[in-house]
């Protein structure tokens, strides 16, 4: 039994994997991955796999709540059957390379997109071939709301309601942020078709994923943990 962990800029996320699926999953904030030791330690583990986007204060403590030396993993050119086109590989954060190689393993010889929609939006591009192009970086939902309270003079107010035509400014935050983020989307996914001449699957992963879905089209597919499930790649090492 190998623990995953995937340590975001919120939240740490963690599941026991089996070597066919995901068990026993788990979520805390940053300030409560102390209590997180005792029920590990309980845990019987060949092995701890992690990511992280966090601070080093939360990686020492994901170490310092861990039973067993905690697998740091990072970005690579080559894994899986996925050949990474990412120019300084070693700059790139490990969640986006390991939600490619999750993608991959959930939906493998597909065209897809992968948008992880959380604290920021990531965007990713991988073709059927195990081509990962490359991908977007952009501010997520409540951190654009939340820039636009802090430098404008009027809008430090509660995001309203999505719609075709805001006639409120509150509904106009809300559908402006979430245009934003699901045009990014939308945008990789047109840009992946003309380069490979077949349309891609768009995956929405994240905690901002529920917010953002009934925004794009009937046929994108939500999908939790793929982080979890490349670190899972990685773990079986197939």
């Amino acid at each position: 039994m190998k623990l995953l962990i995937d340590a975001g800029n919120t939240r740490v996320k963690w599941a026991l994997w089996d070597g066919k699926q995901l068990r026993q999953q788990g979520a805390v904030a940053h300030a409560d991955i102390a209590s997180l030791a005792a029920p590990w330690a309980a845990l019987s583990l060949d092995a701890v796999l992690a990511a992280s986007v966090a601070h080093d204060a939360v990686r020492q403590a994901i170490e310092a709540a861990a039973p067993l030396p905690v697998q740091w993993q990072r970005s690579q050119a080559v894994a899986f059957g996925v050949r990474n086109h990412y120019r300084n590989v070693s700059e790139q954060g490990a969640d986006r390379w390991l939600a490619v190689l999750g993608a991959r393993q959930r939906y493998p010889a597909q065209d897809v997109v992968i948008a992880s929609a959380g604290t920021a939006l990531t965007v990713e591009a991988l073709t059927a071939e195990g081509d990962y192009l490359g991908g977007l970086i952009l501010p997520g939902y409540r951190l654009m709301l939340a820039s636009l309270a802090q430098n404008t003079a009027n809008l430090d107010r509660a995001a309203g309601h999505a719609c075709a035509f805001p006639q409120g400014t509150e509904d106009a935050l809300a559908s402006g942020a979430i245009d934003a983020l699901c045009g990014a989307m939308q945008r990789l996914q047109q840009r992946l078709a003309a380069h490979t001449g077949r349309p891609p699957l768009l995956l929405l992963t994240g905690g901002d994923a529920a917010l953002l879905q009934p925004h794009l089209p009937p046929d994108t597919r939500m999908v939790d943990n793929l982080v979890l499930y490349g670190l899972a790649s990685v773990a079986d090492g197939s």
